[in-house]
């Protein structure tokens, strides 16, 4: 998996290799995403003691912290984010797959890329995000929320790492489907 010769790098280069967040992005590239970092900065923990709540724990390959009421949680807000954007086929099979008692690890497999792909819609709507990282180590992109930001900053200062080249405010500099608006398609699928 990891490593110059691996095979990640040749399938990354089919679509058009790692993006470059720093400059415009021409063609096709790849950014990374974390659906972990992705439900903290959009707010979507529980409530907890903790000041920023807790995780949802939805992996179903986990089953001993496993929780159907946190899965359930964790696809509503998904499948609201779709259904905001008429994006209604998404949005619904979310919705579906939330009702599912015992759902398996390729279900949330699944959902995982649909977190993914919502961030490639918040950067396709220029909406801020944060890229996480660096280019030479590696980094992710996530929408911009300000708890985020602020916890990922302190770790950076733990770390011995300068916040600012670290957490960075990103947004695309070229979209195609920047100026897009999201239409429900014709019939009634609602």
């Amino acid at each position: 998996m990891f490593g110059k010769k691996a095979p990640v790098w040749s399938f990354l280069t089919t679509f058009g290799g790692p993006a470059n967040p720093l400059e415009p992005v021409v063609g096709t590239g790849v950014f990374e995403t974390y659906p972990v970092l992705e439900i903290i900065a959009l707010g979507w923990t529980l409530p907890d003691s903790r000041p920023a709540g807790r995780l949802p724990k939805y992996n179903p390959g986990r089953r001993k912290t496993f929780s159907k009421d946190d899965w359930r949680h964790v696809c509503g807000r998904a499948s609201e984010a779709f259904l905001e954007r008429g994006l209604w086929e998404i949005g619904k099979w979310i919705g579906g797959v939330a009702l599912n008692d015992s759902p398996s690890k390729p279900d949330q497999d699944k959902l995982d890329a649909c977190l993914c792909l919502l961030v490639t819609l918040y950067l396709a709507e220029r909406k801020d995000c944060l890229m996480v990282g660096d280019l030479r180590t590696g980094y992710i992109v996530v929408p911009n929320g300000a708890g985020l930001r602020e916890e990922l900053e302190e770790r950076c200062e733990v770390t011995g790492r300068a916040p600012s080249e670290w957490v960075r405010t990103f947004r695309l500099l070229s979209s195609p489907l920047s100026q897009q608006r999201y239409h429900k398609p014709r019939g009634d699928l609602a």
